[in-house]
C-alpha cells in the first residue's frame, strides 16, 4: 500500500467512542482532539493521523449558504436525523446526526458516485490492510443455529424484512462496550460467536455479528461489507454492515433500527471496506462550486 494510504488506512482510531454529541456539534470548527489511549495510539504513536489532518484542514467554515437555496427551511431526506435504535440509544445522548458542515454542504453542487460505491465515497481496491489478520479469522465464522433459527421464523418475507429483523435484534441482543473495558486492549475483534455469548461487544463486533446471522439466514456473503468509518457528529470512529439489495447498498447500524439508503453520507467519512475477498480504500471527489 502507497505511504499515504496506508496513513489513512491505520487513521482508524478507538470505534464507537460514546462521546457526547454536544462536541461534535462543532465540527465545523477546525479541530483536533486529543485522543485517548486507543488504536490511534497503538498504531501512531499518538500522533494524529494523515486523515485527521487533512479533515481538520478541511473543516474551516465556509460562507453560508444563501437563504434562497431552501427556502422552507425543510432538510433534505438524507439528512434528516436518525431515530435511536429500539432500547435506548447505545453511543451517548440523542442528538440530530446532521452536522453544522453537511447543511451547508447540501446548498452545494454535489458529485456523483457510480452504483458500487456507497456512503458518498468513492471505493479503491487495495492490496493489504493492518486489519487483514482479524478480518480473515471472523469473516467466515457461523453462528449458533438456534439464533437462526429464532429469526428465520421472525422473518418470512424478502431480503429488506430479513435485514430489519436482524439489525433490530443485534441492536437490542449486543450492549456497547469498549474493547479495553471487555478485552483490556485497545482493539480486538471478537467475532460473532463470543459477541452473542457474551452479550457485549463494540461497533465491528456488532456489524460483524449481523453480518453472520444474515449469512446463516441465506444472503450472500459476496454482497456483505464492513466498513469502518468516521462518525463526523460524534468524532469518533465507528463501524457499520453495507448490504446489497438489487442495484443499491443499504447500511445496517447500531445507532439505529432503521435500515437506511448506504447512498447517503449519513455523516459519516467512509475509511476502509472488506468484503468477502477484498478490501476498498475510500477517496472522496471535490464537489465544483
Amino acid at each position: 500500500m502507497a505511504p499515504a494510504a496506508a496513513a489513512i488506512a491505520m487513521s482508524h482510531a478507538k470505534l464507537c467512542n460514546h462521546r457526547p454529541f454536544g462536541v461534535a456539534i462543532a465540527a465545523a470548527q477546525p479541530l483536533i482532539p486529543a485522543l485517548p489511549a486507543s488504536k490511534s495510539v497503538a498504531l501512531l504513536g499518538g500522533q494524529p493521523s494523515a486523515l485527521d489532518l487533512i479533515r481538520a484542514a478541511q473543516a474551516a467554515p465556509s460562507a453560508p449558504a444563501p437563504a434562497a437555496a431552501n427556502p422552507q427551511g425543510a432538510l433534505p431526506a438524507e439528512l434528516k436525523p436518525l431515530e435511536p435504535a429500539a432500547g435506548g440509544n447505545r453511543l451517548g445522548p440523542l442528538c440530530s446526526m446532521t452536522s453544522a458542515s453537511a447543511v451547508r454542504g447540501a446548498a452545494r453542487p454535489q458529485p456523483s458516485y457510480s452504483s458500487q460505491d456507497f456512503l458518498a465515497s468513492k471505493r479503491l481496491a487495495i492490496g493489504r490492510t493492518s486489519f487483514d489478520a482479524a478480518w480473515s479469522r471472523v469473516r467466515n465464522e457461523r453462528v449458533p443455529a438456534s439464533y437462526v433459527r429464532a429469526l428465520e421464523q421472525k422473518a418470512a418475507g424478502g431480503r429488506r424484512e430479513t435485514l430489519g429483523v436482524v439489525n433490530a435484534f443485534v441492536n437490542r441482543k449486543i450492549a456497547f462496550t469498549d474493547d479495553r473495558d471487555l478485552f483490556g486492549r485497545a482493539d480486538y475483534w471478537a467475532g460473532a460467536r463470543k459477541t452473542l455469548a457474551l452479550g457485549r461487544g463494540d461497533c465491528e463486533d456488532i456489524a460483524l455479528t449481523k453480518m453472520q446471522l444474515l449469512a446463516a439466514m441465506g444472503v450472500a456473503r459476496e454482497d456483505m461489507v464492513l466498513t469502518i468509518a468516521r462518525d463526523l457528529v460524534r468524532n469518533a470512529d465507528h463501524a457499520v454492515l453495507i448490504v446489497r439489495d438489487g442495484g443499491r447498498y443499504l447500511m445496517l447500524d447500531n445507532a439505529t433500527d432503521a435500515i437506511l439508503d448506504a447512498s447517503a453520507s449519513h455523516d459519516y467519512r467512509a475509511i476502509l471496506s472488506f468484503g468477502q475477498n477484498k478490501a476498498w480504500l475510500h477517496g472522496y471527489q471535490i464537489a465544483s462550486r
